[in-house]
């Protein structure tokens, strides 16, 4: 679906109504390549024209199929999350009233492409940490190696283990400075 700024600002004056579904697969996996599928996502809110421009308040829910970040298995990830967005032409270079909290979306020729507005969203929400169910449970070893292994945040190495000799001065480090 697309419209352009002039279309939105002659035909928000009241709450334009949006409940769509959207298919942005092409154009997430196109900006991500690690992304392995998206579902067609749900879009409900509305379009409205406001004093500062043309406010988008939608909610978006897809599901996202990502790889693990630990063993590169395919994980289902369902994403829900709203949406609060200004649409002005990028020619507008003042957007002195705005707040800065505010997110303002200057778009190219003045037209509006939801697909592109919903896949935008869709990356911006995908989690940086992404385990499998097993994984998350901790039914999943940790690798290792000789002499090294990886640890979780928080845990510690369990006692007996040596600390490599060359690191071994800096353990003292802090106490020497106070």
């Amino acid at each position: 679906m697309n419209w352009t700024l002039n279309e939105l600002k002659r035909n928000c004056r009241e709450p334009f109504k949006i409940a769509e579904v959207i298919d942005a697969a092409s154009i997430v996996k196109a900006k991500n390549g690690n992304v392995i599928s998206v579902s067609p996502a749900n879009v409900n809110g509305f379009f409205l024209l406001d004093q500062l421009g043309v406010f988008g308040n939608f909610k978006i829910e897809a599901t996202v199929i990502l790889p693990s970040t630990r063993s590169l298995k395919p994980v289902k990830v369902p994403l829900n999350f709203g949406v609060n967005e200004y649409y002005v032409d990028a020619a507008e270079h003042d957007l002195s009233r705005f707040e800065q909290t505010d997110v303002v979306v200057q778009l190219k020729d003045g037209l509006l492409d939801l697909a592109e507005v919903v896949a935008d969203n869709l990356l911006i929400h995908l989690p940086s940490r992404i385990l499998t169910a097993e994984e998350e449970n901790g039914n999943w070893p940790l690798p290792k190696g000789k002499d090294w292994q990886l640890l979780e945040e928080g845990q510690k190495l369990k006692t007996g283990q040596t600390i490599d000799p060359r690191l071994a001065k800096l353990k003292d480090f802090f106490k020497k400075q106070s």
